[in-house]
C-alpha cells in the first residue's frame, strides 16, 4: 500500500469513528430524563432492566436520598465511596454546595455517566475514579454486562476484569476531613474499615452486602465500626442499609 492510500484508509477509519461517536451521542441525548428527589437522571441501556424500571418510575435510590436528606446539614463535608452514576453526590451538592462533596468510583466505565448526571444538575462535586480500600494499592475490578454489575469479588458468569488503583480510606479522610461518610462499595466494605482512622466522621450510611461478603465478614465490619466508636441507629436502618453515628467521646484519640 502506498503512502497516499495508507493515509486515505486512515482518514476513512477516522471518519467512521467520528460518525459512530456522533450517532451514539445523538441517541444518548434522545433518551428520557427523569427526576428523582429533585435529581435529574438520564435513562439508558447501560442500566439493567430492574434499575431502568426503578429510574423510569422515579424510585431509584429514593429511600437513600430521603435518608441522606434527613442526615445532611449545611456544614457537612460528604465523602461518598461508590458513586454509581452520581445521583447521591449530585443530590448532596445541590443541598450543601459542590465544594463540600467528594465522590469516588472504581468502575472507569461509569465516569461519563457520572459527569452527565452532574452536568444535568449543574453541580461539580470532586470526582476521583479509583477504588477505596484499607490501604493504597491496586485491585482487579470485575465488570458485568451492565455498568452496575461490578465488584472486586469475582461473580459468576461472564465478566470483564480491569485493574484499578486503590486509595486508602484513612488518607482520603485525612485530606478532606469528611463529617458524613456514604458507602456503597458492592462488597469492598468487607475490608474497607480495617485500620481506618476517621476522626472527623460523625455519621455513616453503609450498604452492608452480607449476601456478597458473608455473615462472618458482615459481623466483622459491624464489630470494627463499634470499636471505632459508632453505634447503629435502628430507626434509620433497613435491610442492607445501616445508619451509624459516633458516640460522643468514643473512637477518637
Amino acid at each position: 500500500m502506498t503512502a497516499s492510500r495508507h493515509r486515505e484508509s486512515w482518514v476513512r477509519r477516522s471518519l467512521r469513528k467520528v460518525a459512530k461517536w456522533f450517532t451514539y451521542q445523538v441517541r444518548v441525548r434522545q433518551r428520557p430524563i427523569v427526576t428523582v428527589a429533585g435529581v435529574q437522571i438520564r435513562v439508558g441501556r447501560h442500566m439493567s432492566p430492574r434499575v431502568e424500571r426503578a429510574v423510569s418510575r422515579g424510585l431509584y435510590e429514593q429511600d437513600e436520598l430521603r435518608l441522606v436528606g434527613q442526615l445532611l446539614s449545611p456544614g457537612d463535608v460528604v465523602l461518598e465511596v461508590g458513586a454509581g452514576i452520581g445521583v447521591v453526590s449530585a443530590y448532596c451538592a445541590m443541598r450543601i454546595g459542590s465544594s463540600r462533596v467528594f465522590a469516588y468510583e472504581a468502575n472507569p466505565d461509569l465516569e461519563p455517566r457520572i459527569r452527565e448526571t452532574y452536568s444535568l444538575n449543574q453541580v461539580q462535586p470532586r470526582l476521583e475514579m479509583c477504588a477505596v480500600g484499607a490501604q493504597a494499592s491496586k485491585v482487579t475490578l470485575y465488570r458485568g454486562r451492565h455498568l452496575w454489575s461490578s465488584s472486586i469479588l469475582r461473580p459468576a458468569g461472564r465478566v470483564r476484569p480491569v485493574e484499578v488503583p486503590v486509595k486508602a480510606l484513612s488518607e482520603i479522610a485525612r485530606e478532606i476531613r469528611p463529617t458524613l461518610l456514604i458507602v456503597d462499595a458492592e462488597g469492598a466494605e468487607g475490608e474497607l474499615f480495617d485500620r481506618a482512622h476517621l476522626p472527623t466522621v460523625t455519621r455513616i450510611v453503609l450498604e452492608l452486602h452480607e449476601r456478597v461478603i458473608g455473615t462472618t465478614n458482615a459481623e466483622r465490619v459491624r464489630s470494627r465500626l463499634a470499636a471505632m466508636g459508632f453505634e447503629e441507629l435502628p430507626e434509620l436502618s433497613a435491610g442492607e442499609r445501616l445508619t451509624l453515628r459516633r458516640v460522643s467521646g468514643r473512637g477518637v484519640p
